[in-house]
């Protein structure tokens, strides 16, 4: 099976690429420009190309998925192309919301500290021999410098990025929540805007399943007000344990990671 991402030269873009190369697809991809990061797929085994233009969907042998990032307009050369050959497209938060639905999912979602609470809970359950499957919107050095790790268990921890409303393509069992504030509002028009959207993303948590969240964020608990049962929400506040990264901020970072790995056992 072949993939080819438009934009795979993006932070989000590029990991899921990765998927698809650890699960033996053949990947191809491009970008308007050179990075490490498309120099690091290519080490990988991608085909990339730099330019974007409709040769790069070939006449035949083409791929049997379209993947783009939520940047890409319409009227992408290669987007156009793909369509025109009847090739299933997907946007990247499209294709990640598929792999949710496969995994024990524990999304991380805010407007500020996702990555860090997202490599906290990934490491944590590295350590802690759950073995996850992790997609960041950050390189990590715990990963390699990269963004991306297959695990082999049915855990995926996953940066839920409220932008263009990707978020709401993805179904996780916790979803842990950092704070809501003014943010994106080229896609949401104000904060009730923002608020709203968020609990579009919490009615995607599975039955039975967990929010965390944030209760000194008075957004967050405007939120989570009158909204479906079916999931339990569990409140944190500020933490107290011993970490190597400064700051208060990251005590209630650390404290959303440990009331979600406490989920899956870990002690």
């Amino acid at each position: 099976m072949k993939a080819h991402f438009i934009g795979i030269g993006g932070i989000g873009v590029s990991a899921l690429a990765q998927y698809y190369l650890a699960d033996g697809w053949r990947v191809s991809g491009s970008d308007a420009v050179r990075s490490e990061i498309t120099d690091d797929l290519k080490k990988r085994g991608a085909r990339i190309f730099i330019g974007q233009r409709a040769a790069n969907i070939p006449p035949a042998g083409g791929p049997d998925l379209v993947v783009y990032s939520a940047a890409i307009k319409s009227d992408h050369p290669e987007l156009v192309e793909a369509k025109k050959k009847g090739i299933k497209t997907l946007l990247y938060s499209q294709a990640v919301g598929e792999l949710t639905k496969k995994y024990y999912t524990i999304a991380v979602a805010g407007s500020h500290g996702k990555s860090t609470t997202t490599a906290l809970i990934g490491l944590i359950l590295i350590k802690a021999g759950l073995d996850p499957t992790i997609i960041i919107g950050t390189k990590l050095k715990e990963l390699g410098s990269t963004n991306f790790r297959l695990g082999k268990s049915q855990y995926l921890v996953l940066e839920a990025d409220e932008y263009a409303r990707s978020f709401h393509n993805y179904f996780p069992k916790i979803a842990v929540i950092t704070n809501i504030d003014k943010e994106h509002l080229d896609v949401y028009g104000n904060l009730a805007g923002v608020i709203k959207g968020f609990r579009t993303f919490f009615n995607n948590v599975s039955a039975g399943g967990y929010i965390i969240a944030n209760s000194q964020d008075g957004n967050t608990k405007t939120a989570l007000k009158l909204q479906k049962s079916g999931y339990k929400i569990i409140w944190y506040k500020k933490g107290n344990h011993k970490l190597s990264i400064p700051g208060v901020h990251n005590q209630f970072n650390a404290e959303a990671a440990w009331q979600a790995v406490k989920l899956l056992g870990v002690k």
